[in-house]
C-alpha cells in the first residue's frame, strides 16, 4: 500500500512540475492563467531564454569588444561628468540633468548608458531602460541581452562604437545610434 501511495504522489508531483495546467484538473470551463500573462513579462522571458541560449564563445567575444567601448567611455567620463553628460544628452535627445538622473537611478556607468541607449534606439522589441536594467541585474551581459533582442551582433558592435566615439568627443552626432 505504501508503494502505491508513493507512486501516486510522485505522479502528481511530476504532473505539477512538468507544467500541466490546473484547468485540466479543475474542468474545461476554467480559464488558463497563462492567457492573462502580461505581454511585457512574456517578452522579457523570451529575451532571457534566447540570451541564455547564446553560444558561450560568441558571448565572450562580443562582450569583450563591448566592454572595450564601455571602458573607453568610462575612462573619458572620469575627466568630467558634466562634459560627458552634455555630449551624450545631445546624442540621446535628452537633457544632461535627465541623463544624470537615469545614471544614478539605475546604477549604470556612462559606458553602460551608451550601450543601453544603442540597444533601445535600434531594437525592434519594445523594451525600456527599466527592462534592460532588470536583465542586467539578472546577470545577463550586454552581448547576451543584444542576442536576446535578436540583434545582428556585428552591426550592434559598430553602433556601440559609434556612440562611444560621440561620447568621447571623437565624432559628432549624426542622428540616432546605428543610423536607424
Amino acid at each position: 500500500m505504501k508503494m502505491t501511495r508513493a507512486v501516486w504522489f510522485g505522479g502528481i508531483l511530476l504532473l505539477l512540475v512538468s507544467g500541466v495546467s490546473t484547468a485540466a484538473w479543475a474542468g474545461a470551463d476554467e480559464s488558463d492563467s497563462s492567457a492573462t500573462e502580461d505581454p511585457k513579462v512574456s517578452a522579457l522571458s523570451e529575451i532571457r531564454v534566447r540570451a541564455e541560449s547564446m553560444p558561450i564563445d560568441t558571448r565572450t567575444d562580443i562582450d569583450k569588444r563591448i566592454d572595450a567601448t564601455v571602458t573607453r567611455v568610462n575612462n573619458d567620463a572620469a575627466k568630467g561628468q558634466t562634459k560627458i553628460a552634455a555630449k551624450l544628452a545631445s546624442a540621446f535627445g535628452q537633457t544632461s540633468d535627465a541623463l544624470l538622473e537615469l545614471k544614478a537611478e539605475y546604477g549604470l556607468s556612462w559606458g553602460e548608458l551608451v550601450v543601453a541607449h544603442t540597444l533601445l534606439t535600434n531594437s525592434s522589441v519594445k523594451v525600456n531602460l527599466v527592462d534592460l536594467a532588470s536583465l542586467r541585474s539578472d546577470g545577463l551581459s550586454w552581448g547576451a541581452i543584444a542576442f536576446g533582442l535578436r540583434f545582428h551582433l556585428e552591426d550592434l558592435e559598430e553602433a556601440i562604437r559609434a556612440e562611444g566615439r560621440v561620447a568621447t568627443g571623437l565624432s559628432k552626432v549624426n542622428g540616432p545610434a546605428g543610423g536607424k
